[in-house]
């Protein structure tokens, strides 16, 4: 009889200990991190854009048809095809366009205003080299080719991002 008792006490702790779990509460919703998003040349806060101005408010560099890995980590890479004013440098009056294929970095999150994350830099890579003309340097940009004060696009190929 002794061990019958020793066997059904057993079996009852042993049920109650696999309940325990089942009637304990939840220490509070799990947090959800913000989405990442960027923002350049004054667009509102994308996830993952399709399109970037690379030269803000010119067409002389366009990344279009990026698709993008990694989005939301610390370095998100974006991969497309570049459409690139061949005239930035040269005054062709009228353009003339080519293409070549981009990557772009986006990296260094940051939090801003109503805690949301954005990529704050953002880096440009063509590959197989530049498509455009080279520049001489030590060139300055004031009153170049068209205007003062002209975009033209970094000379280090990194660019700052706002949130």
């Amino acid at each position: 009889m002794l061990a019958g008792t020793r066997a059904a006490i057993a079996a009852a702790t042993g049920v109650s200990l696999l309940l325990l779990p089942a009637c304990s509460h939840a220490a509070g919703p799990a947090r959800v991190p913000a989405p990442v998003t960027m923002t350049y040349c004054g667009s509102g806060p994308q996830a993952r854009p399709s399109v970037l101005e690379i030269v803000c408010g010119t067409t002389e560099i366009t990344a279009r048809s990026l698709t993008w890995s990694a989005w939301g980590k610390q370095i998100a890479t974006g991969v497309g095809t570049a459409v690139v004013d061949l005239c930035t440098y040269e005054d062709c009056h009228t353009g003339i366009y080519g293409s070549a294929p981009i990557v772009v970095i986006a990296s260094k999150i940051v939090r801003c205003t109503r805690g949301t994350q954005a990529y704050s830099r953002l880096q440009y890579v063509f590959v197989g080299g530049s498509p455009l003309p080279a520049v001489p340097a030590g060139t300055k940009y004031s009153n170049y080719i068209a205007a003062p004060d002209r975009s033209v696009p970094p000379a280090d190929q990194t660019i700052g991002l706002t949130c």
